[in-house]
């Protein structure tokens, strides 16, 4: 029977893009997803990637650093997929101009005149423009990533690890990289705690020529080579809520018949922004993002959690283990938590993680499990029973 070096469970974002980094190495890869190449959240993506301005600090650096990778990454992956033509943000609650016009970055203000200069369609709106942006298409991107890897479409429910070898199903691998975003883990990772957030992106036709990629509460990319262009948002958190994600958003009853509702909304939020003409809708889709209270995302070695605080119980209490005397799960690895910037992070995580993995380098401990870990075993959330 084949034994695969690595078996990614998850095709989205992440997982096809660990996948990809992974096959730079001569690797044997093989994905497995449930609901097919991107068929959860990163298929309904809108897929922008655009800076995070502000004064600079540990957060915004990190997703910046990320945009830069991640465009020069994808330029040279698919030239003729990627429209990088700048993005438009445009004041809000969570950003007005001052914060927009006090941060580190570079940007041009562009103000009412100057936009209907532009078109005729922009409203009575200003904003401040990056060149450092793009929109992608989710699914070609994910199909190219996985070039040379094996694919299966499946369910799975369980992980057995027998003589150096990981069984799923009738799969057999050395390595397993756990990238299922929302899903239900297949190991019980308690300090990583997933949160939800729900994304709705619809897909429409307009005759209005959008110059540059608009960003206030949703985001408006410019026209695709398709003739399409995407409108997407970020619609509703479940922080609160004690829900399991056992299948896509679209087919979730939390969210049956609300599409005509979330449809309009969208629009007549984009319709303040600038006048789309002609409209027709092609497309709707929805997808909930993982995310963690840190925004950061998570990658590294997967702790067990109840071993290591049996070895060392004074964790709790702030003793400083070193990392490397913790103990993990034999060759499970994980990269989840990139939230509404799927398509800035992965890329950019895939290569610390492939680099982690392949040579030993160091995560940076912001993105590591080790923090995590720490973080609720010190709170004593964690019981060893």
């Amino acid at each position: 029977m084949k034994i695969y070096d690595y078996l990614i469970i998850g095709a989205g974002s992440a997982g096809c893009n660990i996948a990809h980094f992974l096959k730079r190495n001569k690797n044997k890869i093989a994905v497995i997803d449930r609901e097919g190449i991107a068929g959860g959240a990163s298929g309904a993506a809108g897929a922008f990637l655009s800076p995070l301005p502000g004064k600079k600090n540990l957060y915004n650096s990190f997703v910046n650093d990320a945009l830069n990778f991640s465009l020069d990454f994808y330029e040279k992956l698919v030239p003729n997929e990627i429209e990088k033509k700048g993005v438009l943000r445009v004041p809000s609650t969570n950003f007005n101009n001052i914060k927009l016009q006090n941060n580190y970055m570079k940007y041009e203000y562009f103000d009412t005149k100057k936009l209907q200069n532009i078109s005729k369609n922009f409203k009575d709106i200003d904003g401040y423009f990056y060149e450092n942006a793009a929109v992608l298409e989710p699914l070609k991107i994910c199909k190219k990533l996985l070039d040379g890897c094996d694919f299966y479409q499946k369910d799975i429910s369980k992980l057995i690890f027998k003589d150096g070898v990981y069984e799923v199903g009738k799969l057999r691998a050395k390595n397993i990289i756990l990238a299922q975003g929302v899903n239900t883990s297949l190991i019980n990772i308690p300090y990583i705690k997933i949160s939800p957030i729900f994304g709705l992106r619809v897909d429409v036709k307009t005759t209005t020529k959008i110059p540059f990629n608009i960003h206030k509460s949703i985001s408006i990319s410019t026209n695709k080579n398709d003739g399409t262009l995407s409108i997407g948002a970020t619609q509703q958190r479940h922080d609160a809520a004690d829900m399991k994600c056992e299948t896509t958003c679209d087919k979730c009853t939390f969210y049956i018949n609300t599409d005509e509702a979330q449809i309009k909304t969208l629009l007549d939020q984009a319709n303040e922004l600038i006048e789309l003409e002609n409209l027709e809708v092609i497309k709707v889709y929805k997808g909930a993002r993982a995310t963690i209270k840190s925004y950061f995302p998570t990658i590294g070695k997967v702790i067990n959690d109840e071993a290591s605080l049996k070895k060392y119980p004074t964790i709790k209490n702030g003793t400083k283990i070193p990392l490397e005397s913790l103990i993990y799960y034999k060759n499970l690895y994980v990269i989840n938590a990139l939230g509404s910037r799927g398509f800035v992070f992965a890329p950019y995580l895939a290569k610390i993680l492939c680099e982690n993995i392949i040579n030993n380098i160091h995560i940076p401990k912001e993105l590591s499990t080790q923090k995590l870990f720490f973080k609720m075993a010190r709170s004593k959330k964690i019981t060893i029973i």
